[in-house]
């Protein structure tokens, strides 16, 4: 009789012992579900038991094998796109050079089709080498950034492509905000944003850059009024090289997904509260 009362008392014990031992298990699986696709720095293994620690051992290396096979890549997309930028530039020249020679019209048709092709080509490398960029690092954060003074370099990069469209595009009002985010992430993630407000936006609209902020958060907005994205294609516009077809504008698929990359290696860690001068998380 002892011992079949005391059954039953073990049994609650050693499965209590065991929820404990496997509760680090636990937490180390919702962990990981959790992680951003870049997000593969190793996981700590010192307090798993010693039965169960060679297996987060063994995710730590293959972790680090996945992490040195996406630098390889992104490395060599990066030298790539760098290496065809020569002879990129080499052939764009040599075809400004025949624009200037006698032709007949027909041919100068088609010089103008081989340019365009060729400028596609350039914008496609430079967008590689961006997302190439915002893939691999992080810029260093050394002062608080103005989002006014990066709306402007903005707008300074893209006015001849907006004035082109006759595009009216602005910054709506001067309240201004600071950053400790990394000056080339945020200017790659707001040029690729403009440029894409401006390029799908007709002829004749407006594109708008605004500044909110509040006691807790900062939006930056762009705001046009361009036919905007269905919502059937809201789901991928982030991949690279996905394009919504019937658009009928010149591009590689490559500027939202740099949006994407700089948002998810972007350290913003704190902004400047306008109110009190500090910085908050």
């Amino acid at each position: 009789m002892p011992f079949l009362l005391l059954v039953p008392v073990l049994l609650l014990i050693v499965a209590d012992l065991i929820r404990k031992m496997f509760r680090p298990i636990a937490a180390l699986s919702m962990e990981v579900d959790q992680r951003q696709d870049e997000q593969l720095h190793p996981v700590e293994a010192s307090h798993f038991p010693v039965e169960v620690r060679p297996f987060a051992v063994a995710i730590n290396r293959l972790l680090g094998r996945i992490d040195q096979s996406m630098a390889s890549q992104r490395r060599f997309v990066a030298d790539a796109a760098h290496e065809l930028r020569s002879p990129m530039t080499a052939i764009s020249l040599q075809a400004e050079r025949l624009e200037e020679a006698d032709m007949s019209a027909q041919a100068r048709q088609r010089l103008r089709s081989l340019r365009e092709g060729i400028d596609r080509g350039r914008n496609l490398l430079n967008q590689l080498l961006a997302l190439a960029k915002a893939q691999s690092s992080v810029s260093p954060v050394d002062a608080p950034i103005s989002v006014q003074s990066i709306y402007r370099r903005v707008l300074e990069d893209l006015m001849p492509l907006a004035e082109s469209k006759q595009i009216d595009i602005g910054v709506d009002g001067q309240r201004d905000t600071h950053l400790l985010v990394g000056e080339l992430d945020l200017l790659s993630l707001l040029r690729n944003l403009v440029d894409n407000a401006v390029r799908y936006t007709p002829n004749g609209g407006k594109v708008d850059l605004a500044i909110e902020v509040d006691d807790k958060n900062v939006a930056l907005i762009v705001e046009d009024n361009g036919p905007g994205i269905p919502v059937v294609e809201r789901a991928r516009i982030f991949e690279a090289f996905h394009r919504l077809l019937g658009s009928g504008q010149i591009g590689s698929g490559l500027g939202l997904s740099i949006v994407h990359w700089a948002m998810m290696s972007s350290t913003v860690i704190q902004w400047k509260n306008l109110a009190t001068g500090e910085y908050c998380s």
